[in-house]
């Protein structure tokens, strides 16, 4: 009964010392202060827990043909993104590249991009040739079914889609002049529909 007894007093003692917080300073043990670089991003990550807002736009994940990786990030990094879906064999889509190239560079500086989407993995000796005759050098991505909900059965089809990943009206179906399409991106950036839906 007294080893029994002693015993609990044993637990209850190793129990009440394990519960027992001790702080560093006072036991002379160093306490690692966090480097300025975690500090930075402990703060960044608890100002954008604060600050952040749910993503609801256009969500993406692709290739382009060099093989780096595109996402909706581009739309934050620009005010807006022109996505234009075209294929090689398409007589008025490869039409129309010298002028998107001439649009992209254009309106470049107002935070204006243009995405080039294609299909057909099969025809990539084609696209380099239109790639090459047309001069452009805008990014050109490979399709993906995230893209599926722009399907309208012709090419080409273009998008526009804001900094926050909203799609801007509906899709514009066929090809444009240089003059029709900076009409269109003109009012976007202004901040008007663009004259489609």
């Amino acid at each position: 009964m007294k080893r029994l007894l002693l015993i609990a007093v044993f637990c209850i003692v190793v129990i009440a010392a394990s519960c027992i917080r001790i702080d560093p300073q006072d036991s002379g043990a160093s306490k690692a202060e966090p480097s300025a670089a975690e500090s930075t991003m402990e703060s960044a990550a608890e100002s954008s827990a604060e600050e952040s807002v749910p993503y609801e736009g256009l969500v993406f994940h692709t290739a382009d043909r060099d093989g780096n990786v595109w996402d909706q990030s581009v739309f934050m990094e620009n005010s807006l993104t022109m996505i234009n879906f075209w294929e090689p064999w398409c007589g008025p889509c490869v039409g129309e590249m010298p002028d998107l190239e001439k649009l992209a560079a254009d309106y470049k500086d107002r935070g204006f991009v243009i995405l080039g989407v294609y299909s057909t993995a099969d025809m990539e000796k084609d696209v380099d040739q239109v790639l090459d005759y047309t001069g452009v050098t805008y990014p050109i991505l490979h399709y993906c079914v995230d893209f599926d909900q722009f399907q309208t059965g012709y090419v080409p089809t273009t998008v526009f889609v804001d900094a926050e990943g909203k799609v801007l009206g509906e899709p514009y179906i066929g090809s444009r002049s240089y003059k029709e399409w900076a009409g269109i991106v003109e009012d976007l950036l202004n901040g008007k529909d663009g004259g489609n839906g």
